[in-house]
């Protein structure tokens, strides 16, 4: 912890100086009261006041805390916390083609993979802009980067089998999410090289159609994004409606994230699934930053205030 005045930390040496000069004015009006004539009535006195010695010194013991606390205040500690890398941009491509229909995860791989993304979109950190891109045949962006994961939580929400359609373009959506991820924020006059920019590909199959994925990355790689691809499924291949075997190209997948510097998982089961999304949230950068918190030791002051004054409203009251 460091302070903006540290100067202003010399004046706790008043607190023990305060603490002296109490027991000094105490003693001395010890001294001043006239010794009592009933010496039954001295005796049943001192015994009393010896059982509440504690509370004798209660109103001494907050007010030296609440006067340390004050020059912490005046001193405006500061301290180091982390957060997401400024203008963290971070784009979700689903797939959304037929074959993600198949069961070989419970219930079926596109609610699985939903369920996924919306745990991993709640546990972010505060200050990362979130996007989302739907694509099959068709690429669809449908939300650009934004602070607000509402939108893309109710798209998700509303995602079920009944909404498939065929193909598989991931090159296609690559080159989408290329070009969402590039543009600048009106509100904010850098160059985009300074966004962190991260595009998490979610897919079950091969692709059939549009650009070739790989020469898609490269793209990506020149624009300095980085591509996470998550393969969900079984790489052996796997029936759907209509006898088609879907296959897991687990090879290209491998190939995109190594072009970009990124990670490829495969996801057998939900479980594995969790444990993919918090491996992703890790590789999210933070840096820290200096933060003024000269509101807990005010914090601190009201509470304290609010003890003392609660006791002398008590049963233990004490001047």
């Amino acid at each position: 912890m460091s302070f903006i005045y540290p100067e202003a930390l010399c004046f706790l040496l008043l607190v023990p100086l305060y603490i002296l000069l109490h027991f000094y004015f105490e003693r001395k009006k010890t001294k001043d009261i006239i010794p009592f004539g009933n010496l039954e009535i001295l005796a049943e006195s001192i015994s009393k006041s010896k059982k509440i010695d504690l509370l004798k010194y209660t109103p001494l013991i907050l007010k030296s805390i609440v006067l340390s606390l004050l020059i912490l205040a005046i001193s405006r500690p500061m301290s180091t916390i982390y957060i997401p890398m400024r203008d963290t941009k971070i784009l979700l491509l689903m797939d959304t083609s037929i074959s993600m229909e198949a069961g070989d995860i419970e219930p079926d791989r596109i609610t699985a993979a939903k369920d996924a993304a919306k745990k991993f979109i709640l546990d972010l950190p505060k200050g990362i802009q979130l996007g989302l891109g739907l694509f099959s045949g068709n690429v669809k962006m449908l939300i650009n980067p934004t602070l607000d994961k509402l939108p893309t939580l109710n798209i998700l929400d509303k995602l079920n089998a009944r909404k498939l359609e065929p193909g598989t373009a991931i090159g296609d959506a690559i080159l989408g999410g290329i070009e969402v991820l590039s543009l600048d924020n009106p509100t904010n006059k850098r160059s985009r090289n300074n966004f962190d920019k991260i595009i998490i590909l979610i897919t079950d199959g091969e692709a059939n159609i549009g650009i070739d994925p790989v020469f898609a990355a490269a793209q990506a790689k020149v624009n300095n994004i980085t591509i996470h691809s998550i393969g969900i499924g079984n790489p052996m291949g796997t029936i759907i409606r209509g006898g088609i075997l879907t296959r897991l190209d687990e090879f290209t997948l491998k190939e995109i994230t190594s072009l970009t510097g990124g990670y490829y998982f495969n996801a057998q089961d939900f479980q594995d699934m969790n444990k993919i999304y918090r491996k992703i949230k890790k590789t999210i950068k933070l840096i820290p930053q200096k933060t003024e918190v000269t509101f807990i030791p005010a914090i601190c002051v009201f509470i304290i205030l609010g003890i003392y004054q609660a006791l002398r409203w008590s049963k233990f009251r004490f001047v």
